[in-house]
């Protein structure tokens, strides 16, 4: 009887532990993905991640390091099916890049974005590594090692340089330039797109010469609109309504913030650079809602502290600290809640507490209930 050779079980498990893993990592994202957008898990931050231009910052670079060198130096021996869904994948995208500016898509998070933005999604994962970066280091050492061998001469254990011109000629390597070329064209395209519409449906945003500023005025933003109302000031930022939409715009932020539309979102404050508010979702036909209190940075976003109130709670007033606290009004339940180092927790509650009363100064939040002033502390926020 022929012995059974220990390695052949072993290669067998080997391929099938890997589609095991690949199917767990699939079904561990859909549920991720599930509980972040359909079931609000805050801690997965999905929910604030939630267009095509996020979800492209963070696949692009990973998806171009490991599929366009192939491309590139093996592209004439890949599969005609696979060269044309590739092609086709480039047209798709340019065409949803052009109708995310100019329908607009809100969905594709295209609109306001800037060419600068552009060239920091494409040019950096597939320009650099591709054509830049290799065109440089190619002139950089034009000659080097010629150069090296006939002053120095060879290395132990190197070729002489008559060895070297002796020895057979290596085969030709794969036509690679053409196809580099190929991509940096179409990344080229995808950034022409994305320009010439957002010139199309944006305009200049004011930041060309101050002879063009004085001669072309500068297309609205929805902060700028000549409807935008605003809801909540300070000195570093602004929440505006425009339209049906509230913005939250100020300095050090790229673009302006969407936060929500009318009816959803509400009872806005804003301090240190961050905004407060209530975001709104129901689902189910509007039986299953909840009211999602939000801290956001205007200048990356970033959401801190996020605290959920489930059923018929509605958000009266909040009331913001610049080091990141809060103090939240709500209704149905009557209740007056803190969110800072201490955590989330109830300070007040009853149904004579005046919405319109809240107010904070100095470490100390106060309001009104049953037409006596009380006060509580108010700390900072312990993760902001």
């Amino acid at each position: 009887m022929a012995a059974t050779s220990p390695a052949a079980p072993a290669s067998k498990r080997a391929p099938q532990m890997r589609g095991f893993a690949v199917i767990c990592g699939v079904v561990a994202l859909i549920v991720l993905l599930i509980g972040g957008y359909a079931g609000h898990w805050a801690w997965t931050g999905f929910s604030d991640n939630d267009t095509l231009w996020d979800w492209l910052q963070l696949l692009l670079l990973p998806i171009a390091i490991a599929t366009l060198p192939i491309w590139v130096r093996h592209g004439r021996f890949m599969d005609a099916r696979v060269r044309i869904g590739l092609g086709v994948g480039l047209l798709v995208f340019g065409a949803i890049v052009l109708l995310g500016y100019l329908m607009p898509w809100k969905w594709t998070g295209f609109t306001g974005n800037t060419l600068w933005d552009w060239i920091q999604l494409v040019a950096v994962p597939l320009l650099f590594p591709l054509v830049i970066m290799p065109a440089a280091l190619n002139l950089i050492s034009t000659g080097l090692e010629d150069r090296r061998m006939a002053e120095e001469g060879p290395e132990e254990g190197e070729a002489p340089p008559a060895a070297v011109a002796q020895a057979p000629a290596p085969p030709p390597a794969a036509p690679a330039g053409r196809m580099g070329i190929a991509v940096a064209l179409a990344a080229i395209v995808a950034l022409v797109i994305g320009g010439v519409a957002g010139a199309l449906a944006f305009g200049d945003n004011g930041s060309s010469s101050s002879s063009t500023q004085a001669s072309t005025p500068a297309a609205a933003t929805p902060c700028t609109a000549a409807k935008a109302q605003t809801v909540a000031a300070d000195n570093e930022l602004t929440v505006v309504q425009s339209g049906n939409t509230f913005y939250a715009c100020g300095k050090g932020a790229a673009k302006p913030l969407s936060l929500g539309a009318a009816g959803a979102a509400s009872a806005f404050a804003v301090a240190g650079g961050r905004v407060a508010y209530a975001a709104r979702t129901c689902a189910a036909g509007d039986t299953d809602c909840s009211t999602l209190v939000k801290l956001t940075r205007l200048s990356d976003g970033h959401v801190f502290a996020p605290q959920r109130f489930k059923g018929g709670t509605a958000v009266a007033k909040i009331v913001a600290t610049k080091s990141g606290g809060m103090a939240v009004m709500t209704r149905d339940p009557d209740q007056l809640w803190a969110l800072d180092k201490q955590g989330p927790r109830r300070i007040a509650s009853g149904n004579g507490l005046d919405p319109d009363s809240l107010a904070y100064a100095g470490g100390t939040v106060y309001w009104r209930s049953n037409g006596r002033a009380q006060a509580a502390n108010l700390g900072p926020c312990a993760i902001c």
